[in-house]
Order: structure tokens, then sequence, then C-alpha cells
């Protein structure tokens, strides 16, 4: 795939491409992808508004099936790559 500089919000899933507030709503996660981390080292966290850890993908754990109601929701760290967030209902 080519280069992702942006996130895309779009349409469903989502894909995130840059750390930072993605969303401060409330949203129904169903699950979510780390794609195309250039190092096997390499890691993306994602946390709620509250600072809470949803999720800590990497080489070991490259997609989590979330299955719930996430408050906002935050890239903390994406060392490469992009996260594909799946929602629930859409």
């Amino acid at each position: 795939m080519a280069a992702i500089f942006l996130n895309d919000m779009a349409a469903n899933p989502w894909m995130i491409a840059e750390a930072g507030t993605v969303t401060d709503k409330n949203v129904r996660v169903y699950s979510l992808t780390y794609h195309e981390p250039s190092s096997a080292a390499h890691v993306a966290e994602l946390s709620d508004s509250h600072g809470r850890l949803v999720a800590r993908l990497d080489s070991a754990i490259r997609s989590h099936r979330f299955g719930g109601w996430v408050h906002g929701l935050t890239v903390d760290r994406l060392d490469s790559g992009y996260v594909l967030v799946t929602l629930e209902g859409s």
C-alpha cells in the first residue's frame, strides 16, 4: 500500500496514520488492527480520553477485538504504519 500520512475517518473502518486525538466522542469499537509497521519492534498504543489503555499493538499482537464503547480515542504512540479502527454497527 502507498504511504499514508493523514487520518481518514470518512468511512468504516477508520484509517489512523498519525499520533494524537482521533475523536473526543464516545464510539463503539469492534476491533483495532495494526498494519505495515516498518520494524518488528514498532508499536501502536491507543487510549481513551481518561488515559486508560485501550490497546497496545505490536508484532506479537497485531489485532485486538475490542467489542465495546470507548470514551474518546487517542493514538499515544504510532512508530510506523497505520491502525484500522473498525466501528460496530456501521
